[in-house]
């Protein structure tokens, strides 16, 4: 202030003139105006720390479904492997000799002594009508029954393929078992199905052998959502269907995650993966307390913050004349956040204050640091490919509802392996960013470039058609060929282009289509562009 170094007992009066330029307003005490910026000062730093909180939460949602994912892509992969190894030996026994010419007796020794290399049940012979021809568990002659054959191992002859069942009561083993079932042929014709009897407990090793996070739960379904394998309680429950939420995911046979409970009622996060080759799904289960644990940190990180602007509100109004310059600094800044503008520590007097004003200023940083991340290539600038996907679904709604145009283009460059071969990974970062500013420059100003990954790239035209797809696919490969400051190699580009809603009306589809594009682009010879047709 200038000549207004005013006392708190002068600021508690009352004064004419002031009244009288306040319009007639009610004149405040300095303590009620400290009390009052402090409380700005507050409750911006509150928002942003519930918002930071909840950033927070859902970064620790991502991570958690992102190793889900990642161990269920890895059990699947073992559990194809054991399947096929199982699948291969089925192979090389309907395919012997013995057994094209029917000589089961025989036949029923070879597949005897092949089990004691294997860890299965038996090797069951069943014709189209599933009565067994021989049984690995019955001495040859024995009367073997005439039901009990699982209705799916019809597939095998309906199909001519490898059938997985689910998982059923073994009409001689006596206990819940899986088959696999491969064609016998004789020429073109399935005449028998040879199985095999696998016991869930197979199933339960493998899983058993993950090193799994501690409470993470892992279960194998099979098509009718029945409990094949359990990494936990497997005795208890394997053969029960699986909760009613997952039951009904399994039947679409996708990929996904929910929230569910565990069959003993634990509150989980569920990543569900259909396995590609067999009619089975994967589901891992995190415990929801993992991340639940840190809304309690943050609860008393809030609870401490609210406690630290009571204490700063406390002394504020103790020592009024002290903590005003101080209070309108952390209002200054506090507003500046709420703007999204950069803050500055502010100076001021008092220890509590001080760390406000560097929580503030740390939540800024974050904040802007979140923001850039979130949606930008770090080395590039331009967008990544979340910002991409989500600016081009709603192009694309736009383009929906004025029954417009809008074009796509998948940029690739031609021999950018070679210049980090031969030069280094530092002259290929140069050399994307060069690229990155040749195509901003190019493209208008309400287009959408992005850095999906390496040296790809993705260029979205709003109310673009194929003409002027073409045109800039043109410019873009003349700018894209111009030598490079320090490249020894001839770098290009190889530009695929989707147009809607000729190439796709889906975002999914332009974008495979632009893959296809460009994919001929770069067998035409490279530095060309081709039109999806």
């Amino acid at each position: 202030m200038t000549d207004e170094r005013l006392s708190a007992s002068s600021l508690d009066a009352s004064s004419g003139s002031s009244a009288a330029s306040l319009g007639g307003a009610r004149q405040l005490s300095l303590r009620t105006s400290l009390a009052l910026l402090v409380l700005l000062c507050a409750l911006p730093a509150l928002a942003v720390s519930i918002y930071l909180a909840v950033m927070n939460l859902q970064l620790k949602r991502q991570v958690l479904y992102s190793q889900a994912e990642v161990l269920a892509r890895r059990i699947s992969a073992q559990l194809d492997s054991e399947l096929s190894a199982i699948e291969s030996g089925l192979n090389v026994l309907a395919t012997s000799e013995t057994l094209r010419r029917g000589e089961f007796e025989r036949f029923h020794g070879v597949a005897s002594d092949a089990l004691k290399t294997q860890t299965v049940y038996n090797y069951v012979l069943t014709d189209s009508a599933g009565r067994q021809v021989m049984n690995t568990v019955r001495p040859w002659g024995s009367v073997l029954p005439q039901t009990g054959t699982p209705a799916q191992i019809g597939q095998v002859f309906s199909r001519g393929e490898t059938v997985l069942t689910d998982l059923f009561p073994g009409p001689v083993v006596g206990r819940p078992v899986l088959a696999m079932g491969v064609p016998v042929l004789r020429g073109s014709e399935v005449v028998y199905s040879l199985n095999v009897g696998l016991s869930p407990d197979r199933i339960n090793r493998v899983l058993l052998s993950q090193t799994l996070p501690e409470g993470w739960l892992v279960a194998v379904l099979d098509s009718s959502g029945a409990i094949v394998g359990r990494s936990r309680d497997a005795e208890r429950f394997v053969g029960q269907k699986a909760v009613p939420a997952l039951l009904e995911r399994v039947q679409t046979r996708t990929a996904g995650s929910l929230e569910t409970l565990t069959k003993e009622g634990q509150r989980v996060m569920t990543f569900h993966l259909p396995l590609p080759r067999w009619p089975w799904t994967l589901a891992i289960g995190a415990p929801k307390s993992t991340y639940e644990a840190e809304l309690a940190r943050l609860a008393g990180f809030l609870a401490g913050a609210l406690a630290l602007f009571g204490l700063g509100l406390w002394l504020a109004v103790r020592q009024a004349n002290r903590v005003l310059s101080s209070v309108q600094q952390l209002n200054d800044a506090a507003l500046a956040l709420g703007d999204g503008k950069a803050v500055r520590l502010p100076t001021v007097q008092l220890y509590e204050a001080q760390a406000v004003g560097q929580a503030i200023v740390q939540a800024s940083q974050l904040m802007a640091d979140v923001r850039h991340r979130a949606n930008h290539d770090l080395l590039t600038g331009l967008a990544n490919r979340g910002l991409f996907m989500e600016l081009a679904q709603l192009q694309l709604a736009s383009a929906e509802r004025e029954l417009g145009p809008l074009a796509l283009l998948a940029i690739d460059l031609d021999n950018f392996k070679q210049v980090n071969d031969e030069q280094g990974h530092a002259c290929g970062d140069q050399l994307l960013k060069a690229v990155a500013a040749r195509i901003e420059q190019s493209i208008r100003a309400n287009d959408v470039a992005a850095r999906t990954g390496g040296d790809e790239f993705l260029v979205l035209l709003a109310h673009a058609d194929e003409a002027v797809a073409l045109d800039l696919g043109r410019r873009l490969l003349a700018a894209l060929r111009q030598p490079y400051e320090g490249v020894r190699a001839e770098v290009s580009a190889s530009i695929g282009i989707a147009v809607y809603p000729h190439a796709g009306q889906t975002l999914t589809r332009l974008l495979e289509s632009a893959d296809r594009a460009l994919y001929e682009a770069k067998r035409a010879g490279r530095d060309t562009s081709v039109v999806a047709r």
